[in-house]
């Protein structure tokens, strides 16, 4: 069993057992343990107990569920109080040498892919992922992610409606009042919703970072007055309806199987791209479209086609880039990166879930 199916049957335990634990209150807990030491048993056990306990009068049960849970055996907790039943916290040597099974919390190790990666933030994993269930991992932190976006949203337009003083309709005014600017009138400010056209590349090497990164597009689209999403590999095809009917996350397989986006060779095409994004939705841009570019720039030495890309720019208000791979590989190899980055606003380097909102929340 992985750890967060381990913390799920931890927080149904403690609602069998007649604890309150709100959805609230569990997300703020995986909110928590998303910041400290996973292997201090004394920071994790407080983490929990903050978090999700509310009422000390929960405590001897929550303490029963706990360490079913998370210690070695329940008969350390007798005649214990909480700080006295966790064990005492061991030298980060003596913890590197111990067996996975005798560690204080189980199956940690396995969650972020062994003992020696037992401190990374899964924020931080890279995106190059193997298997569907690391996906999933992954997809179960979607809920917070998209909330962090969203805050970042709400306090940018709170910042953007400060109105800045009209002075002329100011001192008109102060005539009826001899002269005294009794009342500040302002100049308010028209904040028109972005327009976004989203250009994703869904092949097999950079599929999962696209539907990540459309799924928080999704996320955010209240932000937006219009959301539209094209997938490519050889071809360019528009992804819109699939994105907004459903879950994003199940783009992994419906896009590939209901849009149109090989033909002869099925080699990814950037070039072919931009030039058949041009031909089929050029009316799909003009000069209040911000266009977002998600893949690796790896063209696999077709043409890179960059008038195609240079029409595009200037049709639209802004192109951004968001590249999965590290900055240090653009240009290696058939990387065409740095080509297409002098046609672009700004580039970011995304190989993980953080860096990936870092980036949209500064759009």
């Amino acid at each position: 069993m992985n750890f967060l199916n381990n913390l799920q049957g931890f927080f149904g335990d403690l609602r069998r057992e007649g604890i309150p634990v709100t959805t609230s209150q569990t997300r703020d807990c995986c909110q928590a343990l998303l910041l400290i030491d996973w292997l201090n048993p004394d920071c994790f056990y407080i983490t929990l107990y903050s978090t999700l306990i509310k009422d000390y009068s929960f405590e001897a049960a929550f303490n029963s569920v706990y360490y079913r849970y998370f210690s070695s055996g329940p008969e350390i907790l007798a005649g214990r109080q909480p700080e006295q039943a966790l064990p005492a916290p061991l030298p980060r040597a003596e913890t590197a040498a111990m067996a996975p099974d005798a560690l204080p919390i189980h199956g940690m190790a396995s969650l972020r892919g062994g003992l020696s990666q037992a401190l990374r933030n899964p924020l931080d994993e890279t995106l190059s992922l193997a298997s569907l269930e690391d996906v999933q991992k992954m997809e179960a932190l979607f809920p917070l992610i998209s909330r962090r976006l969203a805050s970042k949203m709400i306090k940018k337009n709170r910042r953007d409606d400060n109105s800045a003083i009209n002075y002329r309709s100011t001192m008109r005014k102060s005539m009826a009042t001899g002269g005294m600017p009794l009342n500040i009138m302002t100049v308010k400010r028209r904040r028109e919703k972005p327009v976004i056209v989203a250009i994703c590349d869904v092949s097999g090497s950079v599929m999962t970072f696209s539907c990540f990164a459309l799924a928080m597009l999704a996320s955010m689209q209240r932000f937006m007055r219009q959301l539209r999403t094209f997938g490519f590999i050889e071809e360019v095809d528009e992804i819109t309806p699939w994105l907004s009917s459903g879950d994003p996350l199940t783009l992994r397989t419906t896009v590939l199987r209901k849009a149109r986006l090989i033909s002869s060779r099925g080699y990814t095409n950037y070039g072919k791209t931009f030039t058949g994004f041009m031909r089929r939705y050029s009316s799909s841009l003009n000069h209040k479209t911000t266009v977002l570019i998600f893949g690796d720039a790896r063209n696999n030495w077709f043409n890179d086609e960059i008038q195609a890309l240079q029409q595009i720019k200037t049709r639209c208000r802004k192109i951004y880039w968001f590249n999965p791979e590290p900055e240090s590989s653009w240009g290696q190899g058939d990387s065409r990166m740095q080509v297409y980055s002098k046609y672009c606003q700004a580039s970011f380097s995304c190989p993980n879930l953080n860096t990936l909102q870092e980036a949209i929340g500064k759009l």
